[in-house]
């Protein structure tokens, strides 16, 4: 029966090893998975801040979107301006030009007229 008695207290001591190796790597594994936990809480932290960075230069920058928009829509109106005012100076330069030419025209007649009448003038004193 000693012998009997020692196989089962070895078996004993042997499955109590075996259980305590077991909590032990569990213990090891809780102290892993907290300060795997812990990490992960400070990088969720840091994430969180750098969210809210994001978020806040997003709306600086939507801010700054709304103003050159605006400015955009005020530059498109001068530039809508600026051509209907070259399209009147050209329309005005055309008209001035076709004016000009009707003047040279009407010079041109006028100075044939002028040397006829020159002509006839110094035919009349010939005479």
């Amino acid at each position: 029966m000693d012998e009997n008695k020692q196989h089962w207290m070895s078996a004993g001591l042997e499955r109590f090893k075996n259980l305590e190796d077991k909590i032990f790597q569990v213990a090891e594994e809780v102290k892993t998975t907290r300060k795997e936990a812990e990490d992960l809480r400070g990088e969720n932290g840091r994430l969180n801040e750098q969210l809210n960075a994001n978020i806040k230069e997003k709306e600086v920058l939507a801010g700054e979107v709304g103003k050159l928009t605006q400015e955009c829509a005020k530059l498109y109106g001068e530039n809508d301006d600026l051509k209907k005012r070259i399209a009147v100076m050209r329309q005005t330069e055309t008209e001035t030009l076709e004016a000009l030419a009707q003047f040279e025209k009407e010079r041109e007649e006028l100075r044939d007229r002028v040397e006829k009448t020159l002509k006839l003038l110094d035919s009349l004193d010939a005479r």
